[in-house]
């Protein structure tokens, strides 16, 4: 009986030793605290406390008053970002970066911002009908490079019912030459007259092989504002400017 009973004990306090093992193991891991720091939103607003998790697309700090607050990575500054990833070994955030309006005495200093000439772009938004050529968007087109200083212009629209050119669907500018990327996101502010809160958030991302920065927040006029890496050129210039804009609504 003795030897029966050493037989089913021993199992029992192992799996008892590994229950409390791994109980161990994961007070440890909820245990784990982070500094409390100085979190900067993308507007500028600032705010005091401990990264406490990332779970379904937030982030949530405890504040020094013990309150808990959450964001979204899309309202974080760049450096919060990789702090996050660096600190709890996260997936790697997309890149994105942050532009402040430049000043006066900075846009003189920009070859490709001197050279175009300012667009409304909301204004061509809102045109319904992009069939003929003497109405404004084939003007626009047509004179690119005399009137608005691009190499080139063109354009896709949304077909009417009547199998027409009808709202614009996309609209891309091709610079002269590579822009510099935080001379691009001013261009792409002042040129075609973007209102965007500052400063401007972009995210690089991937499209059919070919590297982008997308402009985070446009006005609900605009559905992307993505600038085309020049893959030719090693400081990640920008070679296009691709506007998109949202279909038309229904009758």
């Amino acid at each position: 009986m003795r030897t029966i009973f050493l037989g089913v004990r021993r199992p029992f306090i192992l799996s008892l030793f590994t229950l409390f093992l791994a109980l161990g193991l994961s007070a440890q891991e909820t245990a784990k605290t982070f500094p409390v720091r100085t979190w900067t939103s993308v507007n500028g607003n600032t705010v005091d406390g401990a990264f406490v998790r990332e779970e379904n697309g937030k982030i949530f700090i405890k504040r020094p008053d013990g309150s808990t607050i959450s964001t979204s990575r899309e309202k974080l500054s760049p450096l919060d970002l990789t702090w996050i990833d660096t600190t709890t070994n996260a997936k790697p955030a997309t890149k994105a970066l942050s532009f402040t309006k430049a000043t006066l005495l900075e846009t003189t200093k920009m070859e490709q911002y001197k050279l175009v000439r300012r667009v409304i772009i909301n204004t061509y938004a809102q045109l319904t009908n992009n069939d003929r050529n003497d109405k404004m968007l084939a003007f626009l087109e047509r004179d690119a490079q005399p009137m608005f200083g691009w190499k080139f212009i063109s354009s896709e629209c949304y077909s009417t019912p009547s199998g027409k050119k009808g709202k614009l669907k996309t609209i891309k500018f091709l610079a002269q030459a590579p822009v510099p990327l935080r001379e691009a996101v001013q261009m792409a502010r002042d040129k075609f007259s973007i209102a965007m809160t500052d400063p401007v958030t972009i995210k690089e991302i991937s499209e059919e092989g070919d590297t982008y920065w997308e402009l985070q927040n446009p006005p609900p006029y605009l559905a992307r504002v993505l600038l085309l890496v020049d893959p030719e050129t090693k400081d990640k210039d920008i070679k296009r400017f691709d506007l998109s804009f949202p279909p038309p609504e229904k009758p």
